[in-house]
């Protein structure tokens, strides 16, 4: 092209010049879309909201040629302009509200009404861009603030544009404000042109599109935690005698596994994300979700024969009635002997004769009350033992069982069959039926859980939450899974829920096993196969289960 026109100087020389001031504004328009592109990026780059909101400032500033700018977000709460980011090049000032007490600006005077002589609150309550010339000159706004800065820094504010930020609602949530416009060439203070302002404008309101996007996110994000935590705290709240333990096996599982990715031992070759420890998390926050489920009087089933009611109470009515029958008998069998038709002179030697036999009527309804006395004892120690039932107990138990009563010409057994099954459970106080219903809970848990549509992070927890009564080798509930099945998040949430569970101070139907036999009970299991003989290795050689216990164990269980 230049070739043709090379005979007319001129006309080379135009179009040189222009080819020469094309390319900067081609290369400058093309910067500008790539920054604004950048913003939109941002959403889903999974940037936090400082990060943003420091891109935001930064690319306006380049738009605009700003040698400074703050940026503010709405508090409606607290009805102000709080303080986010503040840049300045001449000053080398890079700060965000994470790292500096900038003042807030109040939005409203102390009579309620709204605070218009602050630039930034003017722009909030009017929805309207404000230029200022030279903020020296002007007497519409206050700027005591301003002037505080420039003194302690020695600097000088001059042109001012304060953009509200607006999102795709049309509100307002944040107020973009930039000082000193930078002229390229001569590096002198300039006001901001109307070309520039409205890019900043425009950018503006596509930042407060993704602002608005990211903290609808964030908030969503928290309203989950608290929905989380919230379903933890019932759970725990729902027995008497175990709050707590979903919060301690979480704790437990975050030491494993932050401790697993120190490791350079067994588990060298393993890392857990980040977002691997947050469904372990969740998961070791929602394991127990299915005892919702579950009856109360399961749950809470303190003695062999509590269920809606006592019936320990029941018993005690029932040997009451013995006694009371015992006495009756003895009073009846006294009124036998009694003979209303004896001589008059023999009423001496009957009357020793009567006291004679009356003391031993007395005597043996005694010797059965005591009898009914030392059963009852029994029964009661049967019934509220947090050990295993013994062979002698069983074999008291049994006897007790096939004795009766009669009452009112009506034989009364001395326990019901119902009684007896309850009572003779070899170990704590659930009955096979009702340790089923318990073991339930793990598999409604995992039905309960894959309700919900849970995002491809997270995905895992359902099975890892349902699988922390399994097993590696198959033997465990509800699914029988084996080692393939189980990955490590379960594994270590297995792990933590059987170690809370053996040391745990409120377990009315068992006592707490210090460290020491937890660590024997753990590593056998572990030896035969049961559980991850790894991470029982890490969790007692690392110590961590000394942080665990210095916090929900007593003195008296830590001996290692």
């Amino acid at each position: 092209m230049t070739q043709k026109y090379s005979q007319h100087p001129e006309i080379h020389a135009l179009i040189e010049r222009f080819l020469g001031d094309l390319c900067p504004f081609l290369e400058k328009q093309a910067r500008e879309i790539s920054d604004l592109t950048a913003i939109g990026k941002a959403l889903g780059t999974g940037k936090d909201i400082h990060t943003l909101l420091e891109m935001i400032l930064s690319i306006a500033r380049r738009l605009t040629h700003a040698d400074g700018g703050t940026l503010y977000l709405v508090d409606k709460k607290n009805r102000y302009l709080t303080f986010h980011v503040m840049f300045n090049d001449s000053l080398n000032i890079k700060e965000s509200g994470t790292t500096t007490k900038m003042p807030h600006v109040n939005l409203y005077l102390e009579d309620g009404s709204p605070n218009l002589s602050n630039i930034s609150s003017h722009a909030y309550h009017t929805g309207e861009i404000v230029n200022i010339r030279d903020v020296y000159q002007t007497r519409v706004f206050q700027f005591d603030g301003t002037r505080k800065f420039d003194r302690a820094l020695n600097y000088k504010s001059r042109s001012m544009v304060v953009i509200p930020m607006k999102n795709h609602e049309d509100r307002i949530i944040g107020i973009l404000q930039l000082i000193n416009a930078i002229e390229p060439a001569s590096k002198k203070i300039i006001p901001f042109g109307r070309d520039v302002q409205e890019k900043a404008a425009a950018l503006a309101n596509q930042a407060s599109v993704i602002l608005t996007q990211q903290k609808l996110i964030h908030e969503m994000k928290d309203l989950f935690e608290a929905f989380i935590q919230a379903i933890a705290v019932s759970i725990d709240e729902k027995s008497k005698h175990t709050g707590g333990h979903v919060q301690r096996v979480t704790e437990l599982c975050l030491l494993i596994a932050e401790q697993i990715n120190r490791d350079q031992t067994d588990f060298k070759d393993v890392y857990l994300t980040e977002e691997q420890i947050d469904e372990l998390r969740i998961a070791a926050l929602m394991h127990d979700t299915g005892k919702i489920t579950t009856p109360d009087h399961i749950i809470n089933k303190a003695t062999r024969l509590e269920t809606v009611y006592d019936r320990f109470e029941l018993i005690k009515t029932r040997w009451d009635l013995f006694k009371i029958n015992k006495k009756l008998k003895a009073a009846q069998a006294k009124l036998a002997i009694l003979d209303p038709s004896a001589a008059s002179n023999r009423h001496v030697t009957h009357n020793r004769q009567t006291k004679r036999q009356f003391l031993r009527i007395d005597q043996e309804c005694q010797r059965q009350i005591d009898k009914l006395d030392r059963q009852l004892s029994c029964l009661s120690k049967i019934n509220t033992s947090r050990s295993g039932l013994s062979d002698d107990q069983l074999h008291e138990l049994t006897d007790i069982y096939n004795q009766s009563e009669t009452v009112l010409d009506k034989s009364t057994p001395y326990l019901t069959p119902g009684e007896y099954e309850f009572l003779s459970v070899a170990k704590g106080t659930l009955t096979s039926e009702e340790r089923s219903i318990v073991n339930s809970h793990a598999s409604i848990t995992e039905k309960m859980l894959s309700k919900l549509p849970w995002p491809q992070k997270l995905s895992n927890v359902p099975v890892i939450a349902g699988a922390h009564h399994e097993k590696l080798d198959g033997t465990g509930y509800p699914k029988q899974r084996n080692k393939a099945d189980l990955n490590l998040q379960a594994r270590i949430l297995a792990i933590s829920d059987i170690f809370e569970a053996l040391s745990a101070r409120d377990r009315p139907y068992k006592k707490p096993l210090s460290l020491s036999q937890t660590r024997i009970i753990l590593e056998k299991m572990g030896e035969n196969g049961l559980l991850d003989n790894r991470i029982i290795t890490l969790l007692f050689s690392t110590q961590i289960h000394q942080t665990y216990a210095r916090t929900h164990l007593c003195g008296d269980q830590m001996d290692l």
